[in-house]
């Protein structure tokens, strides 16, 4: 049987959603599955939870667990990697120095100075994980589910020889859920065209039974109560004319329309409905409360290490529903010849033709036994291209920067984010640049010093 390697195995959220589809899939269960952590009380946990599940299940997984990047590559078919790097604490430096400017972050994860310091963060182990690869098992794929989406398939694409990447997210079937609820039909009655670039993808079509239901998402949102729930999107499906995958709070961040000024973000970033269960104020990050991000991820270390410890310890009863995921999906879809179509994010070359070709998309694709085929995406309206290029701008020159460690091209990728450029002079810029460099400067490689 192939060889699935989990890297980041010992977090909880992603990591035991993956065990979970893996152990629930019949075709993939007794393949070999290997975790791998660099925390080897974390990875103890995903262990035991590896084993609570199967036991559920009634099945034997072929397990091996390893702190050993290189041991747990040997061989391997498919690598899904769903880490974090580095700490809170350098998350929230990635917010506060640039929140001194006025750049005024929510999750600062995609775009904007956090984003681009988060992927020179997070690239310096992907890249050890990619160089791994190569020695280990070339020509193995690459799931990627780690943040920044796009910088980070652009700079392991440039630096792969044989190894496989494709970019990973779960907003666009998770937006198709959402739409549904808003127009009050079953989620899973309901098909759509879902295309762009990783968080600032569109719907371009949605229907039920081939009809057109944008009109009845255009009254959803007249309706105040559900308008008030995802006020951001709205706004830019009234004004570009489709709604975009991305939660309004994420998708404040990546336009200059919205938190230049405090009374934009006061109208439209507003806090007006509950928080999420268990104590994690999710619905701060969803509305764009400044800085949410921190609190909501603080919050569910709390929870998650509360859970794991209930689970090992019987006192809970571990969740046995597939999630909606794809990436256990594709590996499924590949051994078995299945076909199944995700959005996944690739790079261009010519899918979405009015965008950069060097870019990367996130665009339908075939997904069988031969492998990913993906989609191109023909009348790609030119006022989602646009707002598109804003990213991509970013994405390309902080990729370019960390594959050649070359600073002056992340302070060019800061510059032409559209946030920062809506509220930075250059020279505030330059000098927010060179102060997360100095902040972060342990997590980041060191040629860049």
């Amino acid at each position: 049987m192939s060889k699935i390697v989990i890297v980041g195995a010992g977090g909880v959220i992603f990591a035991q959603r993956f065990i979970r589809d893996i152990l629930l899939d019949e075709n993939l269960r007794g393949s070999d599955l290997c975790l791998m952590d660099i925390d080897a009380e974390r990875l103890g946990n995903a262990v035991a939870y590896t084993e609570i599940v199967s036991t559920k299940l009634g099945v034997t997984p072929r397990l091996q667990a390893t702190t050993n990047l290189r041991e747990a590559l040997a061989g391997a078919k498919y690598v899904i990697t769903i880490f974090r790097a580095g700490t809170l604490e350098h998350q929230r430096i990635e917010q506060d120095i640039p929140r001194r400017y006025g750049v005024d972050q929510v999750v600062g994860d995609t775009l904007g100075p956090g984003g681009v310091f988060r992927g020179l963060r997070t690239l310096k182990p992907l890249f050890g994980v990619l160089d791994a690869m190569e020695e280990c098992c070339p020509g193995a794929l690459l799931l990627n589910y780690v943040n920044p989406m796009s910088l980070n398939t652009i700079a392991l694409s440039r630096r792969a020889r044989t190894v496989k990447v494709i970019g990973l997210c779960h907003s666009v079937q998770s937006t198709a859920h959402i739409v549904a609820d808003y127009m009050g039909i079953p989620r899973d009655t309901i098909s759509y065209l879902t295309a762009g670039v990783n968080h600032q993808a569109f719907m371009l079509k949605i229907e039920l039974d081939g009809k057109d239901m944008y009109p009845r998402l255009r009254e959803a949102m007249a309706n105040p109560e559900i308008y008030r729930q995802d006020k951001v999107r709205f706004e830019l499906m009234r004004h570009f004319g489709y709604f975009p995958t991305e939660s309004s709070g994420h998708g404040s961040e990546y336009v200059p329309y919205i938190r230049k000024r405090r009374e934009l973000v006061e109208r439209f970033c507003k806090v007006e409905h509950p928080e999420k269960e268990g104590g994690v104020p999710g619905g701060a990050m969803s509305a764009g409360e400044s800085g949410a991000a921190l609190r909501v991820c603080a919050a569910l270390q709390i929870r998650n290490e509360r859970q794991i410890s209930d689970l090992v310890s019987g006192k809970i009863e571990p969740d046995l529903t597939p999630s909606h995921e794809y990436g256990v999906h594709i590996i499924s879809a590949t051994e078995t010849n299945q076909t199944i179509s995700p959005n996944l994010n690739v790079i261009n070359n010519g899918l979405i033709p009015s965008l950069p070709p060097e870019c990367c998309v996130e665009v339908p694709c075939l997904v069988n036994g031969g492998g990913i085929l993906p989609g191109r995406i023909e009348n790609y309206p030119e006022q989602l291209a646009g707002l598109n290029r804003g990213m991509i701008n970013v994405q390309l020159l902080a990729a370019a920067g960390a594959l050649e460690h070359d600073r002056r091209k992340i302070f060019h990728a800061i510059a032409q984010d559209p946030l920062t450029a809506a509220v930075c002079s250059l020279d505030e810029i330059r000098q927010m640049t060179d102060e997360l460099f100095a902040a972060l400067r342990d997590e980041i490689e060191p040629e860049f010093f």
